[in-house]
C-alpha cells in the first residue's frame, strides 16, 4: 500500500512539474524581448524601442477587434441605406395615393352638395320645409377647436372639407326620412284605393273601354260600365286595391261568374266574366292578392276580364285610377288603347 501511494503521488508531482514548466516556457517566450529600429533617410540617428511578445500580441488583438468593427458599421450602414432607399420609395407612393384621394375626395365633395340640392328641391315639392342652416357652415370649422396657424389651416383643410360632408350626410338622412314617411303614407293611401293592374305579371289587351259603345250581341248603341282586358284562358285575377268581399255570385245571362270588393273611401270594384272565384264572401284581400281567373262566363265573345270601379253608386272610369300607378301597363298599355279607340 506505502508503495502505490508514493507511486501516485510522484505521477502528480511529475504531472504539476509539467504543466508548470510549459507555463513557465511560454511566459518566457511572452516576455522575450524584440528590438524594432526606425532608420530615417537622413543623417538623424536611429531610433530604437523594445517589444514583447505579448504586446504585440496584444496590439494585434484590438487592431483585428477594430477592423472587425470597421466591416460590421460599414455592413450595418449599407443595411441602412437600402432600408432609407425603400422608405422613401414607400414614402414617394404613399404621398400619389394621398393625392389620389385628396381629388376622389373634392369629387364626392361635389357630389354631395348635389345630392343635398336635389333633397331640398324634393323637400320644396313635397311641401316640407327646407333646413334653413347650411350644412357645409353649421358644421364647424376646424380652426375653432384648436388654436392654430393659417398655414396649419390650409393643411387641414381636406380633414374640414370631410367633416362638412359628414354634417350635409348628416342632416340629409333626417329629411329622407320625412320623405319616406310621406311615401309610405300615399303608398298606402293608393293600397286602399283601386290602382293596381288587375291582371298578375301580364298586361294584357283593352279589347273595350268605359263609354258609350256598340252592345257585340244586340247590336245596339248601350253604356259600357267598365274596362274589358282580355288575355290566356285561366290569367290570374287580383284585387285592385285592399277590401272586403261583399258579393260573389253567377248571372249566365250579364257578367257570368263575378266578385264584387268594397275598399275604402266609398270604392267599390266588380270583376266579371270569371272561370273561377278563389275568394269567398265576407274575406278581406289586400291589394294585389289573386281573387280569381280569368274566364269566357255569361254574355262574352272570348275569355277575358271585365272590369268596374264605384264611388258609392256612381259609375267612374277605371282608367282614371288605374293611372295614378307607376305601372308601365297602367300608363302605357291603356292610354295607347284609349288612342286607338278616339
Amino acid at each position: 500500500m506505502p508503495n502505490l501511494k508514493t507511486r501516485k503521488n510522484r505521477k502528480e508531482w511529475r504531472s504539476e512539474e509539467v504543466r508548470g514548466g510549459i507555463i513557465r516556457k511560454i511566459w518566457s517566450i511572452g516576455r522575450q524581448k524584440y528590438t524594432i529600429k526606425l532608420i530615417p533617410h537622413s543623417e538623424k540617428p536611429t531610433i530604437d524601442f523594445q517589444i514583447s511578445f505579448f504586446t504585440v500580441l496584444f496590439v494585434g488583438i484590438i487592431l483585428l477587434g477594430l477592423l472587425g468593427g470597421f466591416i460590421w458599421i460599414s455592413l450595418d450602414f449599407s443595411d441602412k441605406e437600402v432600408l432609407l432607399a425603400s422608405r422613401s420609395r414607400d414614402l414617394s407612393e404613399t404621398e400619389a395615393s394621398l393625392d389620389s384621394i385628396r381629388d376622389e375626395v373634392g369629387l364626392l365633395i361635389v357630389s354631395a352638395d348635389m345630392f343635398n340640392e336635389s333633397v331640398n328641391n324634393t323637400m320644396s315639392i313635397l311641401g316640407l320645409d327646407e333646413n334653413a342652416d347650411n350644412p357645409t357652415s353649421h358644421g364647424g370649422d376646424l380652426s375653432s377647436l384648436f388654436s392654430i396657424e393659417q398655414s396649419d389651416q390650409d393643411a387641414l383643410a381636406e380633414v374640414t372639407s370631410l367633416k362638412s360632408l359628414r354634417t350635409t350626410l348628416e342632416d340629409s338622412t333626417s329629411t329622407l326620412d320625412d320623405i319616406g314617411s310621406i311615401l309610405a303614407g300615399q303608398k298606402d293611401l293608393l293600397s286602399d284605393i283601386p290602382t293596381a293592374w288587375p291582371l298578375k305579371s301580364v298586361n294584357g289587351w283593352v279589347t273595350q273601354v268605359f263609354g258609350p259603345s256598340i252592345h257585340p250581341f244586340g247590336r245596339y248603341w248601350y253604356l259600357h260600365r267598365g274596362l274589358d282586358l282580355a288575355f290566356l284562358y285561366g290569367t290570374p285575377i287580383v284585387s285592385t286595391a285592399n277590401g272586403k268581399v261583399t258579393k260573389i255570385d253567377y248571372n249566365p245571362n250579364g257578367f257570368g261568374l263575378y266578385i264584387d270588393i268594397q275598399h275604402k273611401y266609398g270604392f267599390k270594384t266588380r270583376y266579371a266574366h270569371l272561370q273561377r272565384q278563389l275568394v269567398e264572401l265576407g274575406q278581406v284581400v289586400s291589394q294585389g292578392d289573386v281573387i280569381g281567373t280569368m274566364g269566357n262566363s255569361g254574355q262574352s265573345t272570348g275569355a277575358h276580364l271585365h272590369y268596374e270601379v264605384m264611388i258609392g253608386t256612381q259609375l267612374v272610369d277605371p282608367v282614371k285610377f288605374l293611372n295614378m300607378t307607376n305601372s308601365s301597363a297602367s300608363k302605357q298599355n291603356v292610354i295607347s288603347k284609349l288612342e286607338r279607340y278616339k
